[in-house]
């Protein structure tokens, strides 16, 4: 194979673990990626209709928040090499957790964003394959903040404002960088916090970090015991999300697959 030869398959993205937690189960590691700053591996599964044919793409984790983000995929779209190959990603799936910025909305409901916007107003599309179009799944904008919104007033402020269906923390800086780097770019979302949930501000300080000690949690629970209860509440709804994002993901990546990029 030639030194200038390109591998092109789709790259996922998710901020944490907990959100590409049954993703992983169902897509095994075939080979990890070296020099990567953040965990980045390529994952495949066989296909249920013909299972000599596997869904292949590399998956990141980039940590939660905007710097993270930013770190992983400048290194994922500045066409690092695997061996003798250059990586550059026919799609960038951006994938994870959001809240809800509407009254209808449940955990577990899906978001395909058409397009994301930031707090400046900063705007940039993201594709939609034309076989999803009609398929019951919410279609529409994404916002993204760099903290996370735990009111429900603020929710309701937010989704009025900037026209949105959902918030998250790191959509935007993807879609900026796909843009800059003409790389497709897409976006698939789940509510894991719906548009009453709040959470109480000693919690929001826990979740400023991916993975939460033992330790610091039980800190934590003794001056305020009653984080308990809100924390599991936050665990639960989290898998119901994670849950009820793998199917659709996987498909979406095998339309990617199929046909190239969207369109």
């Amino acid at each position: 194979m030639s030194a200038d030869s390109v591998l092109s398959v789709p790259c996922v993205v998710f901020a944490m673990r907990r959100e590409s937690m049954y993703f992983r189960r169902a897509h095994p590691v075939r080979q990890h990626f070296p020099g990567a700053p953040c965990r980045a591996q390529f994952r495949g599964a066989r296909e249920p209709q013909n299972p000599r044919t596997t869904t292949s793409m590399l998956m990141l984790e980039t940590g939660i928040g905007a710097a993270a983000m930013e770190t992983a995929l400048r290194w994922c779209l500045s066409e690092p090499r695997l061996g003798n190959q250059r990586y550059r990603p026919c799609l960038l799936l951006c994938a994870g957790f959001s809240g809800a910025l509407l009254p209808d909305q449940r955990i577990g409901d899906l978001v395909l964003g058409t397009e994301v916007v930031d707090q400046q107003g900063d705007h940039w599309q993201a594709i939609i394959p034309n076989s999803w179009i009609g398929q019951g799944i919410a279609t529409g904008r994404l916002l993204t903040m760099p903290e996370l919104v735990s009111d429900p007033g603020e929710k309701r402020r937010l989704g009025k404002h900037y026209g949105a269906l959902a918030v998250d923390m790191e959509s935007a800086i993807a879609a900026r960088l796909c843009h800059q780097y003409s790389i497709p770019f897409a976006c698939l979302r789940v509510i894991s916090d719906d548009w009453q949930m709040a959470l109480s501000p000693h919690l929001v300080e826990l979740l400023r970090q991916e993975r939460v000690s033992i330790s610091r949690l039980a800190r934590h629970v003794l001056r305020y015991p009653r984080l308990i209860g809100e924390f599991w509440r936050l665990a639960g709804q989290t898998r119901c999300a994670s849950w009820s994002l793998l199917n659709p993901l996987s498909a979406l990546i095998r339309d990617s697959l199929r046909t190239g990029a969207f369109g």
